[in-house]
């Protein structure tokens, strides 16, 4: 019998599909006649494929609020949650405030605590995360109904195993109103969110963030770097709180605040200062390397913020032009000696020594972090001031994250801009090979007054891939602050944003969103 090709043809493709439907099956549950099943997506001739549960994945209703360059294609990005989101758990409502600026991120048996600071909101907030980054439940550790609210900045987790000490803690500064950093137990089961969570050892500050360096890059005491977001009196400082009495003495410590030893002498070499002499960034060529020292503040501890700008002056602090985030190089504790801090800047037209904004390198003794070494190593200041910058797009670097092998600096085009939304840019170590990453989108329609404007900056971007076990893993908080909603009003549960200080008494209405990253070099 004479068996056609096209008959040959039709059996092996029978086949084929009978042998692709096995293996369907086999990772499948049952349906009603192609209805959707109990865990899984409408199959057909019912059955239903199982969606494996993955951290990868929009677990907002909400898109990611962000664009990756082409250069930055083969990066994923996945909403975790947006003001949008109403979540309510044992009863209780819960939605992120806006201004989502520091973070931390800790491991919690088989799940995760990510806990966030809410500028606006004058809020710290966590969330609880299973293996998958379902939110499991969510609560205000700290809302704006406490006596000494203020602007909660940027802000650090203190890691015990990396950090010291015996309790994990979230350090969360603030910039305005109230000038202290608050250490919070990120774990404690029954939040207090009025409390005084005052780390007054730090002293006051008009802080943007408290930086703790890892316990072995200096063993046995303790060592934080902070930034001073200030641009009056002595402007911004580079402060440091310094104990050798253990690797997690917050109050018996003392204050200090950087001072330059070296200045440029004009002529690309450097000269030592003169003695009681301030100097500011304006005196310091770009790329060029200078000794610097810190300095005592003497019973600092005690200080008002006016009274801590008179000493900074007094003991001839070195001048930046608003000090905002810090960060470490990460691999070993000792590379964590190896310390970034972002300066913002004030704009053209402002006459002063810093319009565009500036990154440093400082790096400290291995053996006495009192002494140190400091590098600009990225300017956007190519066409004002020493006009000797590196970065001609930059606008307002704001916040920083330092990897093993990269500068991540985070715009905030929000008081001057350069024509650009905000973006996100990667360097290497020494501020070279800079490559734009993002920018943040800016959506018209979730803006009240359709505002084309470039109104939005970044939080804090955190490495978590070693927590979670996926390389190139990082968490992204973001500021859409042309996103305003009635809904958002006092969402953090306290008083004080429903009549917000810089809102004529009316209530705080912007949004924020957090976004998780997949295959970010580190």
């Amino acid at each position: 019998m004479r068996i056609s090709k096209m008959s040959i043809l039709r059996t092996l493709t029978i086949a084929f599909f009978a042998v692709a439907s096995i293996a369907c099956t086999e990772d499948a549950i049952n349906g009603n006649d192609g209805a959707v099943g109990a865990a899984g997506a409408d199959g057909a001739d019912g059955k239903d494929l199982i969606n494996t549960p993955t951290m990868f994945e929009n677990k907002s209703d909400l898109k990611p609020l962000i664009a990756m360059d082409p250069q930055f294609n083969f990066v994923e990005s996945y909403s975790l949650i947006s003001s949008s989101d109403l979540l309510n758990f044992n009863g209780k409502d819960f939605r992120i405030g806006g201004g989502a600026d520091g973070a931390g991120f800790l491991q919690n048996g088989e799940g995760y605590e990510y806990v966030i600071n809410f500028e606006d909101h004058f809020a710290v907030a966590r969330l609880s995360l299973d293996e998958n980054f379902n939110i499991t439940d969510a609560t205000y550790l700290l809302n704006s109904s406490v006596a000494d609210f203020a602007r909660q900045c940027s802000g650090t987790m203190w890691e015990k195993d990396i950090h010291g000490g015996s309790e994990d803690l979230f350090l969360s500064a603030s910039e305005a109103f109230s000038y202290d950093v608050k250490g919070i137990d990120p774990l404690v089961a029954t939040p207090t969110p009025t409390a005084d969570f005052g780390l007054d050892a730090l002293g006051e500050f008009a802080w943007e963030n408290a930086v703790p360096l890892p316990k072995n890059a200096y063993a046995g005491k303790t060592v934080i770097i902070g930034g001073d977001d200030d641009s009056s009196d002595s402007e911004g400082q580079v402060t440091m709180y310094y104990s050798e009495s253990g690797d997690a003495d917050l109050t018996g410590g003392k204050i200090y605040v950087l001072r330059l030893k070296q200045i440029s002498d004009g002529a690309d070499g450097v000269m030592a200062v003169t003695a009681d002499t301030q100097y500011n960034e304006g005196d310091l060529d770009f790329g060029i390397t200078y000794d610097v020292e810190f300095v005592e503040i003497v019973a600092g501890a005690s200080k008002s913020k006016d009274e801590m700008e008179t000493a900074c002056n007094d003991v001839f602090a070195s001048q930046f032009m608003r000090v905002e985030d810090v960060d470490y190089q990460k691999g070993t504790d000792e590379l964590g000696r190896n310390v970034f801090f972002a300066v913002t800047g004030r704009g053209p037209g402002r006459g002063t020594y810093n319009d565009w904004g500036t990154i440093y390198n400082l790096e400290l003794d291995a053996t006495n972090p009192l002494v140190g070494t400091l590098t600009q190593v990225i300017s956007g200041n190519t066409d004002t001031n020493n006009m000797d910058g590196n970065l001609s797009d930059l606008q307002s670097p704001d916040n920083i994250c330092v990897t093993e092998n990269f500068i991540y600096t985070q715009e905030d085009p929000n008081s001057f801009d350069r024509g650009h939304s905000a973006y996100i840019y990667q360097s290497d170590l020494s501020g070279n090979n800079t490559k734009k990453v993002m920018e943040l989108v800016v959506r018209q329609d979730l803006d009240p007054n359709n505002s084309t404007g470039f109104s939005g900056e970044y939080g804090a971007l955190i490495d978590i891939s070693d927590k979670v076990g996926e390389q190139g893993t990082f968490m992204l908080a973001l500021q859409p602050h042309y996103w305003e909603n009635e809904a958002f009003a006092g969402v953090d549960g306290g008083t004080n944003s429903l009549a917000h200080p810089w809102k004529s008494g009316a209530p705080y209405l912007e949004g924020s969103q957090i976004v998780i990253l997949k295959g970010l070099p580190k």
